[in-house]
Order: C-alpha cells, then sequence, then structure tokens
C-alpha cells in the first residue's frame, strides 16, 4: 500500500475537498458543526484524484496502525525535517525524498491522529496547554471549505503531503501559525503569534454573528445580479417597444392623428348638466334628476356619434394595410426568373426600354414595400386594441371628470349663499325631519352614477366592429366599461366623497334646524288636539286667559319665522311646516273664541240664577225657630264681595271678546244687563236681611231654651224605662229566641236615636246663634244605659247557642281550645255586666256559669284533637258502653254515662293519645327528610355507585338518635309499628 494513500485519511479533509458538504464554525459551542448540500462531490487535489480511499475516514485506515503501535510493532522511520523558505524551488522531489517526507509524515500524522487533533481550534487548545517536551511540534493545516461562508480562520489538520498539494496551508506550532503560499515555483510565508490569531479569530466570529456581516457577500451578490437582469430585461423591452411603435409607421401614422382630434371633440360632451356659478335660487330633488337625464341624453349623442366616426377611420386604416400586401408570387423574386428577365434584355438588343437594374430595384422596392405591409398588418391587432383602449379611456377620464369636476366640484364649493337643493322641513315624534330625506339624496347620487355608467355599456366600441373583428378575435374577454369604472379608486373616491357631502349637510342643517324648534310646542299641540275633546274640558277663566295669549304668541311665531336656512347644499324651507302649523293656530283661535263666548253665557246664566234665588231668600221672612235658623243658615254664608267675585271673570270674558273683534249674540248683552240689576238688587237685600236678623236673635234664643228643657224631660223617662219592665225579668232567661225582648230592644233604640237627633239639631242651633252648645249628659247616660241592656241579652243569647252545641254536638268534633276561649270571655262578660247592671238577670247568668265550669276540664281532655277511635273505644269500656265507630255521641251522653266518675281516667287517656300524635308526626317528618334527601350516583363498571355518603350517613345518625329518644318516651308504645329498622333499608 502506498504511504501516500493513508496521507489524506481525516474526515476533515474529506469535508474540505467534498463541497457536497458545508463546514460552520460555531462561536457559542466553540465547536465545528457540519451540514451537507445537495452538491456532486467534486476532488480540488489534482494530486489525489486518482485515490479511490482518500474518503475513507482517517481513524479506520490508521486503526490497525494504532493496533500494531500498541503491541510494538511500530514501522521505524527517521523524522526528516523540512525547511521553508521563500526562494524558487522544484515542484517535483527525487524519488528518496519523497518516501523520506512520506515516511516523516506518516509518524507525524499518526502522532497527531493519536492526539485526536482534527481542526484548528483542536489544535490552538493543544499548543496553548502543551509543554516544550510534547511529541507534537508541528501541526499542518488548511482552509475549510464552507460553502459560500467566507470564514478564513476556520481549519482542519490534514497531512502535510496533502497541506502541500493545495498550495496554500498553514503550520502552527506553540509560537504561532505560518502562512504558506506556493504559487508559480515561490513560497511565500507569513507569520502570525498564537495571541494575536486568537483574538483576531474571536473579532472575526463576532462580526459574523452579525447578520449585515454574515449576508454581505451574498446580499452584494444578489444586488449585482438583479441589476443586471432589470437592464437587460430592460434592453429587451426597448428593442421590441422599438420595432412595434405605431407612430413609427406611416401608413398608421395618419390615422392616429384623426384619432387625437375625434378624441378633442369627445371631450366637450359632458354627462352631468352644468350648475351655474352664480347660484340664485334651489331646485328640487325631481327637477335635477331631470336635468341630469337631458344632459346624459345629450352627450350619450356626442359619444355614439364620435365613436361610430372613430370606427371608420379605424376600418379605412386596416383595410388600406390590407390592400398594401400582395401575393407571394407577385412579390418575390427567384434567381431563375431574374436569369430569364436578363436574357430577354440581351436578345432584345438595340430596342430602348427600362434597365434591368431599374426593374430590379422596382422588384426590390416592392418586395420591401411588401415586407413592411406585412409588418403593419401583424400590428393591426396592437393598432385595434389602442385605438379601443385610448376611446375607451377617453369616454371613462370624461365620465370621471364629469362627475368629480363638474358634480362633485360645485358641491363642494363653499362660495354660494342658496343651497342647491330644496328640502322641505317637517316635524315628526322624533325630531326635526326634511323631505326629501337624507336617503333620497343617496339613491339619487347613486342613480344618477349607475345610468351614466349603464349607458355607456351601450356605446359602440372598436372591437365589436365588424371591420376590426378579424384582428382582435378576443374581444368578449375585454372590460366592459361599467367594470373598468367600478374598479377604479378614483369612482370609488368620488362616491364616497358625494355621500359624505350629502351626510355632512344633512348632519350640519339638523344642526341648524334648531331655530325652528321655537314652534315645535305648536306641532306638539296639533298632534294630541281633538277639538271635540278640546272643549269638553272644564277650564277656569285665568286657564282660558293664558290659553288665548299663547295662541297669540304662537300666531307671531309663525310670521317671525326664517322662511329658508342654507347648509352647504341643502336648502331647508319651512314654508310647507308653515302652511301645515298655520291652519291648525287659527283653528285653535277660533275655537278658543267660541269657547270663551260660551263659557261667558254660562257663567252669566247661572250668576243670574243665582242671584235670583238669593234675592228670594233675602225676601222670605221666617216664622217659627226651625225658620230662624234655616234663614241663619241660608245667608250666613251671602257676600256681597263673593258676587263680585264670582261676577269679575264675567265682565273680563266679554271685554276679551270685544277686544279681539268677536261678535256677541244679542240675547247675551240682555242676560248680561239683567245679572248686573240683579247683583244691585242683591247688594240692597242683604244690608236688609242683616237689619232683621239682629232684632229677632233674643226672641228666637229663649226659645230654644225651652225645647232643650223638654228634651231634657224625655231622656229621664227613656232611662228610667230601660232599667226596668221586662229587661230586667228572669222570666225570659230561659227563652233562646227572647223574641219579647228583641221587639222591646229595636223600639227603644228607635226612640233614643229621635231624641238623639232633636239633641243634635238643638246644638247647631246654639252654635248658628253664636252660642256654647249644650252637651245633654242625660241622652249620654240613656245611651249607655241602652248599650249595657242590649249587650246583656246579647251575651245570653250567646249562651244558649253555644250550650246547645257543645252539649248535643259531636263529641268527637269537638275543639276544646275554642270551648275554652268562648267560656273564659262569656264569664268575664257575666261578671262585668252583674258588676254594672245588678239585676236579676245578671245575677243568673253569672250563676249559670259557675255551673257549668266544673265540666270544662272533661272537655278539655274529651276534646283533644289527637283522640283516636281506640282511645274512644278505651273510655266507653270503662263506663260500661260498647263502642261503636259509626254512630256520634255527645257531652250530655258521656255525662248521663257517669263520665265525671273517670274523669282521672280520660285525662291520661287524652295525655297518651297527644304523645302518641307527637311521635307519629316525628316520624312522619323523617319519612319525608328521606324523600328530598338527594342520591347522586356514577357509573361504575356494569353498575352504579354513591359519590358522596356525607350527608346521608349524617342525616341516618341523626335521625337514629331521634329514635332512641322516642323509645325512651311513655307513649312510644303505639307508634312502634311505623318505625322501619333502618339498616335494613340501608
Amino acid at each position: 500500500m502506498d504511504s501516500g494513500s493513508n496521507l489524506v485519511a481525516d474526515d476533515r479533509l474529506v469535508f474540505a475537498l467534498d463541497p457536497q458538504t458545508v463546514y460552520q464554525y460555531d462561536l457559542r459551542t466553540a465547536r465545528a458543526t457540519m451540514r451537507p448540500r445537495g452538491h456532486k462531490v467534486l476532488s480540488v487535489l489534482p494530486t489525489l484524484k486518482s485515490n479511490e480511499r482518500l474518503h475513507a475516514p482517517l481513524r479506520a485506515r490508521l486503526r490497525p496502525l494504532l493496533a500494531e503501535s500498541t503491541s510494538g510493532q511500530h514501522n521505524e522511520t527517521r523524522p526528516v525535517s523540512l525547511k521553508h523558505c521563500s526562494t524558487r524551488v522544484e515542484t517535483k522531489l527525487p524519488i528518496h525524498e519523497s518516501r523520506q517526507l512520506a515516511e516523516l509524515s506518516d509518524d507525524e500524522d499518526f502522532k497527531i491522529a493519536q492526539l485526536g487533533l482534527t481542526t484548528g481550534e483542536d489544535a490552538v487548545n493543544y499548543f496553548t496547554t502543551a509543554s516544550k517536551d510534547s511529541h507534537v511540534k508541528f501541526v499542518h493545516l488548511v482552509p475549510a471549505a464552507d460553502g459560500l461562508e467566507l470564514n478564513p480562520y476556520l481549519l482542519v489538520v490534514v497531512p502535510f503531503s496533502a497541506a502541500l498539494s493545495r498550495g496554500e496551508y498553514f503550520t502552527m506550532s506553540q509560537t504561532g501559525l505560518v502562512r504558506c503560499v506556493q504559487s508559480n515555483g515561490v513560497s511565500e510565508t507569513e507569520c502570525v503569534s498564537m495571541n494575536e490569531w486568537v483574538r483576531h479569530s474571536t473579532f472575526f466570529n463576532v462580526l459574523r454573528s452579525i447578520p449585515y456581516f454574515k449576508l454581505f457577500v451574498r446580499l452584494k451578490i444578489f444586488r449585482q445580479w438583479h441589476a443586471n437582469v432589470r437592464r437587460k430585461l430592460f434592453v429587451r423591452q426597448q428593442r421590441y417597444l422599438r420595432s412595434r411603435l405605431l407612430l413609427a409607421r406611416a401608413i398608421l401614422c395618419q390615422p392616429i392623428i384623426e384619432l387625437k382630434t375625434k378624441i378633442y371633440e369627445l371631450r366637450k360632451a359632458s354627462f352631468i348638466a352644468p350648475l351655474s356659478h352664480n347660484r340664485l335660487q334651489s331646485k328640487t330633488l325631481l327637477i335635477f334628476i331631470e336635468q341630469q337625464l337631458v344632459a346624459k341624453k345629450e352627450a350619450m349623442f356626442t359619444c355614439e356619434r364620435i365613436m361610430k366616426r372613430v370606427i371608420d377611420i379605424t376600418g379605412v386604416a386596416c383595410e388600406s394595410v390590407k390592400s398594401l400586401q400582395y401575393t407571394k408570387d407577385k412579390s418575390a423574386s427567384s434567381p431563375k426568373e431574374l436569369c430569364t428577365l436578363l436574357l430577354s434584355k440581351l436578345e432584345e438588343g438595340g430596342t430602348r426600354g427600362p434597365s434591368i437594374n431599374s426593374e430590379i430595384e422596382e422588384r426590390r422596392a416592392h418586395r420591401r414595400l411588401v415586407a413592411s405591409a406585412s409588418k403593419d398588418r401583424g400590428l393591426l391587432t396592437n393598432f385595434v386594441r389602442l385605438v379601443d383602449c385610448i376611446m375607451v379611456e377617453t369616454v371613462i377620464s370624461n365620465v370621471m371628470l364629469s362627475f368629480t369636476e363638474t358634480l362633485l366640484a360645485n358641491l363642494v364649493d363653499t362660495r354660494h349663499k342658496v343651497g342647491l337643493f330644496e328640502v322641505m322641513l317637517g316635524f315628526e315624534l322624533t325630531g326635526t325631519t326634511f323631505s326629501p330625506m337624507l336617503s333620497d339624496f343617496l339613491d339619487m347620487s347613486q342613480r344618477v352614477t349607475d345610468d351614466v355608467i349603464a349607458d355607456l355599456c351601450r356605446i359602440p366600441r372598436v372591437l365589436d366592429s365588424r371591420s376590426c373583428v378579424e384582428h382582435c378575435p378576443w374581444t368578449s374577454f375585454a372590460s366592459k366599461f361599467d367594470e373598468v369604472i367600478h374598479s377604479l379608486p378614483l369612482f370609488r373616491r368620488f362616491v364616497d366623497a358625494l355621500r359624505n357631502k350629502f351626510r355632512l349637510d344633512f348632519k350640519l342643517a339638523m344642526h341648524k334646524a334648531a331655530v325652528f324648534d321655537s314652534v315645535r310646542p305648536i306641532y306638539e299641540e296639533s298632534r294630541n288636539f281633538i277639538p271635540r275633546v278640546y272643549r269638553s274640558k272644564a277650564r277656569t277663566f285665568s286657564e282660558l286667559q293664558v290659553e288665548f295669549e299663547q295662541i297669540c304668541a304662537w300666531q307671531q311665531e309663525l310670521d317671525r319665522m326664517r322662511a329658508r336656512e342654507s347648509s352647504g347644499t341643502i336648502e331647508a324651507t319651512s314654508r310647507h311646516l308653515k302652511q301645515t302649523l298655520l291652519p291648525f293656530v287659527e283653528a285653535k283661535q277660533g275655537l278658543l273664541k267660541s269657547i270663551i263666548r260660551d263659557e261667558a253665557r254660562v257663567q252669566c246664566s247661572n250668576l243670574r240664577t243665582m242671584l235670583m234665588m238669593r234675592v228670594e231668600v233675602l225676601e222670605a221672612i221666617p216664622k217659627n225657630l226651625d225658620d230662624f235658623a234655616s234663614y241663619l243658615e241660608q245667608t250666613g254664608a251671602y257676600d256681597e264681595q263673593e258676587i263680585s267675585r264670582i261676577r269679575g271673570p264675567v265682565d273680563r270674558m266679554y271685554s276679551l271678546l270685544q277686544i279681539n273683534e268677536v261678535k256677541v249674540p244679542p240675547d247675551d248683552l240682555v242676560a248680561l244687563d239683567e245679572m248686573h240689576s240683579l247683583a244691585a238688587r242683591y247688594s240692597k237685600q242683604l244690608v236688609a236681611a242683616q237689619t232683621f236678623k239682629e232684632n229677632e236673635h233674643a226672641n228666637q234664643n229663649e226659645q230654644l231654651d225651652k225645647d232643650i228643657v223638654a228634651l231634657n224631660s224625655d231622656l229621664s223617662v227613656v232611662t228610667t224605662e230601660i232599667m226596668s219592665g221586662n229587661f230586667v225579668d228572669v222570666m225570659h232567661f230561659d227563652d233562646p229566641e227572647m223574641p219579647v225582648i228583641k221587639r222591646e230592644l229595636a223600639a227603644m233604640h228607635y226612640r233614643l236615636e229621635q231624641l238623639a237627633t232633636r239633641a243634635q239639631t238643638y246644638a247647631s242651633y246654639k252654635e248658628l246663634f253664636g252660642l256654647h252648645a249644650d252637651e245633654f249628659p242625660q241622652l249620654n247616660k240613656a245611651t249607655d244605659r241602652l248599650r249595657l241592656v242590649d249587650r246583656l241579652w246579647t251575651s245570653i243569647a250567646d249562651w244558649h247557642a253555644s250550650y246547645s252545641i257543645w252539649m248535643r254536638g259531636d263529641l268527637t268534633t269537638l275543639d276544646a281550645e275554642e270551648v275554652d276561649s268562648k267560656m273564659q270571655v262569656l264569664q268575664a262578660d257575666a261578671f262585668s255586666l252583674n258588676r254594672k247592671v245588678n239585676s236579676p238577670v245578671t245575677e243568673k247568668f253569672v250563676l249559670v256559669i259557675d255551673e257549668f265550669k266544673p265540666v270544662m276540664p272533661l272537655i278539655v281532655d274529651l276534646g283533644n284533637p289527637a283522640m283516636q277511635s281506640r282511645h274512644w273505644e278505651q273510655l266507653c269500656k270503662a263506663m260500661g258502653k260498647n263502642f261503636d265507630p259509626s254512630t256520634t255521641f255527645s257531652l250530655e251522653d258521656f255525662l248521663a254515662w257517669g263520665i265525671t266518675s273517670h274523669a282521672e281516667l280520660a285525662s291520661d287517656v287524652s295525655s297518651t293519645a297527644s304523645g302518641e300524635f307527637q311521635l307519629e308526626k316525628g316520624l312522619a317528618k323523617m319519612e319525608t327528610a328521606w324523600e328530598t334527601l338527594a342520591f347522586v350516583t356514577k357509573e361504575w363498571r356494569t353498575s352504579y355507585i354513591l359519590v358522596s355518603t356525607d350527608e346521608i350517613q349524617q342525616e341516618l345518625d341523626d335521625q337514629i338518635v331521634k329514635t332512641q329518644a322516642m323509645r325512651g318516651s311513655s307513649a312510644s308504645q303505639r307508634p312502634k309499628h311505623l318505625a322501619r329498622p333502618p339498616k335494613a333499608t340501608v
């Protein structure tokens, strides 16, 4: 095996020689990483091209050598020193020197392989830590191939022969690095210390970590390439345009010039009616739309006429180009035809004629003309497309100019003092409104633009003409007018600006419309105004006067209201609003005048009737006490000032009607005069009545005192009758119906009420005469006595009714608590009445109550609601009676059977029943608690289990404690059958 084949055995050398991989240096980890790239493997060492084992790993090929060195079988080779100098040397060494150099290289490489030095960083680390007696003194390195990345400090360790074959390599020792460059037989070296090399390498890596320096070379190359490509494309496009420029073709130049003339004529057509610069009067929206329709129709006529002329010019140009193109036989002259032409000329001899040169030149000129016509025909497609594009662009630009310069510019012009559009102002529930509304203006703007664009699609185009369609067969793919216009940003901005202008103007108009809010109350009043309801509502004269003044103020406000208000393009007019509100104001004013006239007539009639009645009362002379009291009562409130206060509004209403020139009927004037005369008569009679009352007052007062004495005598008789007779007779006590007592009590109540009415009348007379009213104590005494007697016999009747129910009613349904409370009330009433009345009847009532009191404890025991059939059976058995649940029995039956002798047993049975009832209620409550308790389960395997049993266990423990307490009670024997074992259930 050749020793040179083992020199290049390192993986790093393989990467250095193979562009398929990229070797990169990482500053953060200071370790080398490799990234393979998809390139074909190429070798850069000419001396190793035929070495098939070059790419084998160095350690794999040195593993046998390492094994031999371990066993002591080392190759004994003497190291040979090699000096480098800056002189010209031979490129080829003698055979024996090459062998010595190879043996020396193998020995050095073997030591380097043992140390594991593969990269420049490994070598730097080795020499910075190695001593002077280290085995390896020199390490040869070459720059690592890193693709497009430039990193001169990224080195790999290679054998010396490989480094020498590269022409440029590095030799590293403890003192530093030596760079050797061999070129054209000359070797040049450069020395760098180890510290400087490491510092420069660190700086380089830091700079390369910045993206700008890292990608600098690539970006520079890319920019240069990009600039060259753009220049090349520009030159190519310039050459292409130069060959296809239409203005450079003589036959197409004149049509283009004529096309410019038609374009100039086309630009004069305006699709929007011109608006006056000095605007003096606004117009309605309908008139504006009609003007736009007329302007659009005229513009469309002009566009169609010019477009037809352009189509004719384009068709003529196309026919001219086609007529210049001859057939190939006429346009081409072959060499054989030229020879024939020459022979014919020679045979002619001396005959004169055109020379052969002139014939040849004529045919060549014709051929050039045909070639030019052929090129012109090739440009016809572009020519037709250009003409169509220019005309479409002209039409669209003219339309957009009409939209922006004619319409929008005039709308946004602020120099006009009058708005363009007249808008009617109005009121609604939501506020101030305009007619037409903002939506109508937005629809108008959309309609105007859409109509113009729709009509443009009907304009004939050059591409659609019959003479040009053969040159542009793809006309169906050409953009339409509407598509182009809708795609223009200028059109979208115009539409947005137009709509925003209307929105801003309406917003400003709404803000300025606040000046019309002063008449809005008129609209609010008219909206809810119903003449019939308004007339039916009652009002005072002050209210009528205020409303009449308000109506007059509204009428003045309508007269002062501004006729119009300008807000940009909007001219808000109040003419329609005034025409709407003024009839309401006039109608309400007329209605209010009629109401005032009718109210004055009614009040005048009422006042006249009242004066006539008062005059009649004042003229009547009283003859007895009652008439005199009535006379005083009626005339006491008569006052002359009151009449003046009532008469004043009537006079003012008629004055108000006269001021506003309202015609008053003659009958109303007559009634007004009668009212004035009655008022004067009333004043005169009022003075006479006052004199009469002062003279008659003493006589009538004396008669009142006599009548009061007679009333007190009658009351004394009634008091004596209440406390005697049948009211105190014991014979009527045992009669539950008491018909005599009820009849006499009713008669006594009626008699006492009559006396009380007389007493009240006499007391009012005393107050009317200005004296102190009597209190009539005898009347109060009689009333109290009658109330006590009535209460006594009512309590006796209540006793008879209750006693019958208690003694003869069903004992099982008897409520002991109700009986006890009723008995206490009757006992209290009996003792209270006996103390106040103290009659034989009250004494007997107390005696009956006392006789019944011993039976009350037995009633309390037997009337226990907890008593069941088993308890009644036990009591009947003790009295020697058979118990039948289907039959009823009363307290009177039990007393007859001798229940009083078994009173202690009845008390025990009642208490036992109460205890059992409480236990049963507790058990029922525990069962109800289990019904409402939630048992939450979850799925587990094939069944369900409880999620949480804490609450269930707590309830179970509580009920166990309760049942144990119940079992300790004396009444727990009976309800044991209700308590189920809880453990068995759970």
